[in-house]
């Protein structure tokens, strides 16, 4: 038994939820045509409302009105024993054709917003009907050694999808101070030091005690540290235009790398899949066209 959340994993653990969270992030932009760097957890929600069949119930221990309905569509609102309130942040159900997700609306809009891409995570990646589990995020207590990976991974997705990489190192390499960045993300002082932490460590490939290091010194909006972090943000993307990756462009009129064009591809119908090679051959794309004859004679399998 471990403790819960926010706790040091092992750096493939983290890649690997960072290509789960990419993959997501790819498949949203693509659908609602926002870059990934202007996506924010409302755009997030609005994607699985669209895709899913969820029923969001706000919590708490006392009748109320629902404080952030404005958070997702149609959401109910139900009384729980006060003992769970205290406890539970948030639960997801897998039921039949329906997914219940019950969030505690007694916490910030920052966890608010949290918890729900967290149980998000659950719904999209964890099989939740396979696995024939019921997912509950807790303030505080302990996970069974069988639950805890599934947490940490979707305490990590979660925090990627509601401040991309990509939005994360726009912010960094404006020069933006701590407060800025938390103000423009709208994550806690605690979500945004996890966030940056991580990157570091795990992007960057910085020590875990120099990660720390120039953290506290962000979160103290010292402008010295503010600089040297964006010049490593810089070198890293300098080093990766090195090895540029090419962007193929899509019907839907913006480029997208490789492995986002094939995930994109994948959620196309037939008749899409026709439209799109249609486009390929207009455009001359073929590297576009041939991913599209793949992902066809695939889909014929």
């Amino acid at each position: 038994m471990k403790k819960v959340e926010y706790r040091v994993v092992d750096s493939n653990v983290y890649k690997n939820c960072l290509n789960l969270a990419n993959g997501l992030l790819n498949q949203i932009s693509a659908q609602s045509q926002i870059p990934i760097a202007k996506i924010f957890p409302k755009d997030i929600i609005l994607y699985f409302e669209s895709n899913y069949d969820i029923n969001f119930s706000f919590f708490e221990s006392q009748k109320n009105d629902i404080i952030y309905k404005n958070l997702v569509q149609n959401p109910d609102f139900i009384i729980i024993d006060d003992s769970l309130v205290n406890r539970t942040s948030g639960l997801t159900i897998p039921k039949k054709d329906r997914t219940l997700i019950f969030i505690n609306q007694s916490m910030p809009l920052t966890r608010i917003k949290f918890t729900i891409l967290h149980e998000l995570t659950h719904l999209h990646f964890h099989k939740l009907e396979d696995n024939k589990k019921v997912f509950t995020s807790k303030f505080s207590g302990k996970y069974s050694d069988d639950v805890l990976p599934f947490e940490d991974e979707a305490n990590i997705i979660a925090s990627l999808l509601f401040c991309s990489t990509q939005k994360l190192e726009m912010l960094l390499t404006r020069n933006y101070s701590f407060d800025k960045i938390k103000s423009i993300t709208g994550m806690s002082i605690k979500g945004l030091h996890s966030r940056l932490l991580n990157y570091l460590h795990h992007i960057l490939g910085l020590s875990n005690s120099r990660a720390l290091e120039l953290v506290l010194k962000l979160r103290d909006n010292d402008y010295k540290t503010t600089i040297e972090v964006k010049h490593l943000v810089n070198n890293k993307n300098n080093q990766l235009r090195k090895h540029k990756t090419i962007l193929i462009k899509i019907s839907r009129g913006f480029a997208i790398e490789q492995n986002a064009c094939v995930s994109f591809l994948k959620n196309l119908s037939m008749s899409e899949l026709i439209n799109e090679l249609e486009y390929a051959h207009s455009t001359k794309n073929s590297v576009l066209e041939q991913l599209v004859i793949n992902e066809y004679y695939q889909k014929q399998q």
